[in-house]
């Protein structure tokens, strides 16, 4: 299911002007930095720089999700063969797999 949701994140992302420019200013920062430290100093900075790409990453598609789930959660709302939407039903159904998941690892 992640991965499907990541497919459709991605065929629907639209980057914003100003999200392209703080990129484009991070980056110059960054290689600024870099050329101030030694070695070490700059493994260092690339591991936080990765971290914070994948946490930015994680947080757009958690996001698209949550809106994919709200809008869906619509839809079947609007369909008069189907029961409303509960968002006490849908965490508890997320509590479930969780807990799931933690008794297989």
């Amino acid at each position: 299911m992640r991965d499907y949701m990541k497919a459709l994140y991605h065929r629907f992302e639209t980057p914003s002007r100003k999200m392209e420019y703080m990129d484009r200013k991070i980056k110059r920062t960054h290689s600024q930095l870099a050329r101030l430290l030694n070695k070490p100093e700059k493994k260092l900075l690339l591991r936080i720089a990765d971290m914070e790409d994948e946490l930015r990453d994680e947080a757009c598609l958690n996001s698209f999700m949550s809106g994919y789930r709200l809008a869906q959660g619509i839809q079947q709302e609007l369909l008069a063969d189907q029961p409303p939407y509960s968002f006490e039903a849908e965490d508890e159904r997320q509590a479930c797999e969780s807990w799931e998941r933690r008794g297989e690892e």
